[in-house]
């Protein structure tokens, strides 16, 4: 009888652990047949992102990927996301835009404008591109100019004005026109305050090469280098090790695309300031128009008068800074916001 009894019992939690399976197994399929739907529901308004590094480099990307969830979160977008370069950032384009149907595909790298994404863009005319960097638009394909020059002039008068060593340095990722203005206008915001201060530029060539940056960051503090703005996407990380392990040389280290000293906490002992942009905030404007079908199909510029680029102080380190110093590159930065033009920027292509 008691045999027959544990019988009973193994029978039953053996029946109910298959009942259990099958229940979560058809939950599971039901929710995947849910998933299809809303992705294939044209009502769904879907936005696909595709920057060229991981999402969380503490800045550019990292900064852009917020801006994708903000935009699920506040539009009730479907989301979709990929961390490619080169022929790979092809073939997500087009993977979201002809096989997953979205609305919007926003690329957000000055490289992803070429030839490929504007075939890509010409045959897939009911999804917009927005290309980051990009000061040209044509039909579905629209330039959406984050002016981080704005921010990048103020940073160099900073570096100039604080510099001992009449040295300052940019290191950036790949050669990139759009990179290169903005140590352009960082050149130009230096020499506004000391004509005659040294500034080097230097590509790691690769935004994941890390140890490139590290190595070349080394070698301009050893050449008396004591304020460097950084750049170089992931490969920034590079920059900010290096100054850090000589921050008692008094050498700094000045952060982009976001406030970095937020965003890497680990660093904000070097971390001066930061040329910062809003990314979620423009994004999330256009997109916003795009899904309500006010957009206008043409190159978005954003700058300092626009409030989507700052210049971010680092706190902790704020008082490090001369009061006379503060009151300049804060008159330079009331001038940018009445509209006032202070340096030549580079036109991109």
């Amino acid at each position: 009888m008691k045999n027959v009894l544990i019988g009973a019992v193994l029978l039953a939690a053996i029946g109910g652990s298959v009942g259990f399976y099958i229940h979560k197994k058809q939950e599971a399929k039901k929710a995947a047949r849910n998933a299809q739907k809303k992705q294939a529901d044209p009502s769904v308004f879907k936005v696909a992102l595709v920057t060229p590094g991981p999402a969380n480099d503490g800045g550019w990307c990292q900064n852009a990927y917020k801006a994708l969830e903000n935009i699920e979160k506040e539009l009730g977008a479907k989301k979709f996301f990929s961390a490619k370069g080169g022929e790979d950032a092809h073939t997500a384009f087009r993977q979201f835009a002809a096989e997953k149907k979205v609305n919007v595909v926003i690329g957000h790298a000055s490289e992803f404008n070429d030839a490929k994404t504007a075939e890509i863009a010409a045959a897939n005319p009911n999804t917009i591109f927005l290309i980051s960097g990009s000061e040209k638009s044509n039909a579905n394909l629209v330039g959406v100019r984050f002016v981080l020059e704005d921010a990048s002039f103020v940073l160099g008068q900073l570096a100039a004005s604080m510099s001992k060593s009449n040295s300052v340095a940019c290191v950036g990722p790949e050669h990139l026109p759009v990179i290169e203005s903005t140590f352009e206008a960082f050149a130009q915001g230096a020499k506004s305050i000391k004509p005659d201060i040294k500034v080097t530029f230097k590509w790691a060539e690769k935004s994941s090469d890390i140890a490139r940056a590290r190595e070349q960051t080394l070698q301009l503090i050893g050449d008396g280098v004591d304020f460097i703005f950084q750049n170089a996407n992931a490969a920034g990380q590079g920059v900010f090790e290096s100054v850090q392990q000589n921050k008692d040389k008094g050498v700094y280290v000045l952060g982009s695309n976001d406030d970095q000293a937020l965003t890497l906490p680990k660093f904000d002992d070097v971390i001066l300031a930061s040329a910062a942009l809003d990314i979620s905030g423009t994004y999330l404007g256009i997109c916003r128009k795009i899904k309500a079908g006010t957009f206008e199909k043409k190159t978005a510029f954003v700058g300092i008068a626009d409030g989507a680029v700052t210049v971010a102080l680092n706190k902790k380190l704020e008082a490090k800074i001369p009061a006379d110093v503060l009151k300049k590159i804060n008159e330079t930065i009331e001038k940018m916001k009445k509209g006032e033009s202070l340096y030549t920027r580079i036109e991109l292509k």
